[in-house]
């Protein structure tokens, strides 16, 4: 189910793919955060801190969740980034190409914009369905837009 939706701020146009809120089991599975966490891994950490757009890498999916994390708790407040990202599985092993695009600042988040206890699920989803995502990133919200 693609949503568009328009940003107040800087009139952003989000066409936003919520389809994996349509699994049945898409609540049960997943848990609110309060916010992004930062994870224990200095080196995520301090990548995702020195990110700049233009930067690229490959991530196994569990590592990316993180690196995301720490990115958006990097960044200044209103602000968001937004990354494309191939999803692909290797071995039993789910990994994330990524690419940032850009740094948003004064964002304005779409309401149909997700917790980030939703992250995995969600890219799980993408992975098999819509390998090819644009996601978007803030103060303790993600969403995705399908190529």
């Amino acid at each position: 189910m693609l949503i568009q939706i328009r940003s107040k701020k800087e009139m952003q146009t989000y066409n936003v793919d919520v389809g994996y809120l349509q699994e049945a089991d898409a609540f049960d599975v997943n848990h609110l955060l309060p916010n992004w966490l930062p994870s224990a891994n200095i080196f995520l950490a301090r990548s995702a801190s020195q990110a700049k757009v233009g930067v690229f890498g490959s991530l196994s999916q569990l590592d990316f969740n993180l690196w995301l994390s720490d990115l958006a708790l990097s960044l200044p407040e209103h602000t968001g980034v937004s990354l494309d990202l191939v999803l692909s599985e290797s071995q039993g092993v789910a990994h994330v190409n990524y690419s940032l695009v850009d740094r948003i600042p004064n964002i304005d988040p779409p309401i149909e914009a997700d917790n980030p206890g939703f992250l995995n699920y969600a890219l799980t989803w993408f992975r098999s369905r819509r390998p090819n995502v644009r996601i978007y990133a803030t103060e303790g919200l993600f969403w995705v837009e399908g190529f």
